[in-house]
């Protein structure tokens, strides 16, 4: 993980992604509006991977889809070393994405059953008239092959032929084809299993090392984010809550949420886990995004919650050097708790 640029490849400012809802008898009346992103803002140096954590519904994955136009944004402002992506028609657009690919999920169902692997990965090659002719295809197509650690041999295979864990590579190899310098990650080991992860995981930060990549890295798995990220990004309901370098989230989470978050990773020494002393863990349901609760997103499921919380948005702030905070309890116009006192009964050290 490469933190020696200081300069900024992503700049996305105030992204909301609303999605209408239809009812009535031809469904031309709208019923309700789910903001699944609601005003996210925040920035990605080159060369660097920030994570972006939350509970499963939280607008992580559509954050992703958002920066990329695979789902239109509503509003805000997306920037791509300069080049304004929400700005860009589709021909320009098609143009722009060869600098930014992605890594899905479900590494089962972003291939095609009916492609063999060289067509797979040579794909973006043939869309973008990266290469020569067919020798040079095939060369290519192989040495992605080669760097993702797979056979090249395989490549007239088809994917019901691998494992999950090579399905994820061939994944990865197809994001690499088109020579990018951003790649999103969207939870790309949450479907493999956990002998598998780590081996997909360190293939992730070789090649970043190896073509200098920048990540923006989707996850619920805070070990696996705390070990590949530079810094992390915590999202609630549409909304991002904190934001920091990860070992200051992990030694001194500072929002509420992402102390809960904290509470929840298991601690395998009973001695370590007794340390705790009180239970974080949250109450009630995420609220529905088709009806999401004025003021801060987060007050009816927090215990620090006052009057201010119930009606006014709080503020992403700086509480520390690079450490930003959207809570009131940071913020002296809004609130009447001192957060210091609050903060130190209830720190959580992961550990």
């Amino acid at each position: 993980m490469s933190t020696n640029h200081n300069d900024v490849l992503l700049d996305v400012q105030d992204l909301k992604v609303h999605f209408k809802l239809h009812g009535g008898l031809f469904g031309q009346k709208q019923t309700g509006t789910v903001k699944a992103v609601d005003g996210v803002s925040f920035q990605v140096r080159r060369g660097e991977t920030l994570g972006l954590v939350g509970e499963s519904g939280c607008g992580k994955s559509t954050t992703g889809l958002g920066v990329l136009r695979m789902v239109e944004p509503t509003a805000g402002k997306v920037t791509l070393d300069g080049i304004d992506i929400t700005a860009l028609n589709s021909a320009a657009l098609r143009k722009a994405r060869r600098r930014m690919q992605m890594v899905y999920q479900d590494p089962f169902g972003a291939l095609d059953p009916r492609m063999r692997v060289l067509d797979i990965i040579g794909e973006p090659l043939l869309i973008h008239k990266m290469f020569k002719d067919k020798k040079d295809y095939k060369a290519q197509v192989h040495d992605l092959l080669e760097r993702v650690g797979l056979n090249p041999n395989m490549a007239d295979r088809y994917p019901h032929q691998f494992s999950g864990g090579q399905r994820q590579r061939i994944g990865i190899a197809r994001a690499l084809a088109a020579r990018p310098e951003l790649i999103i990650c969207d939870e790309p080991v949450s479907a493999l299993d956990v002998s598998i992860q780590a081996q997909v995981i360190n293939l992730l930060e070789d090649i970043q090392e190896e073509f200098g990549l920048t990540y923006l890295f989707i996850a619920h798995d805070l070990a696996v984010v705390r070990h590949i990220c530079d810094r992390i990004m915590v999202m609630y309901l549409g909304h991002v809550v904190e934001v920091t370098d990860r070992d200051a989230l992990y030694e001194n989470p500072q929002h509420p949420y992402t102390q809960a978050l904290m509470s929840a990773i298991p601690i395998p020494d009973p001695e370590e886990e007794a340390k705790r002393g009180f239970d974080r863990s949250l109450q009630g349901e995420v609220p529905s995004p088709l009806n999401p609760p004025s003021g801060c997103p987060f007050h009816p499921r927090c215990r620090f919650a006052h009057d201010a919380c119930k009606t006014q948005k709080p503020r992403l702030m700086e509480t520390d050097t690079g450490h930003q905070v959207a809570c009131h309890l940071y913020d002296p116009a809004a609130s009447d708790i001192n957060a210091g006192d609050v903060m130190e009964d209830n720190l959580v050290r992961a550990g």
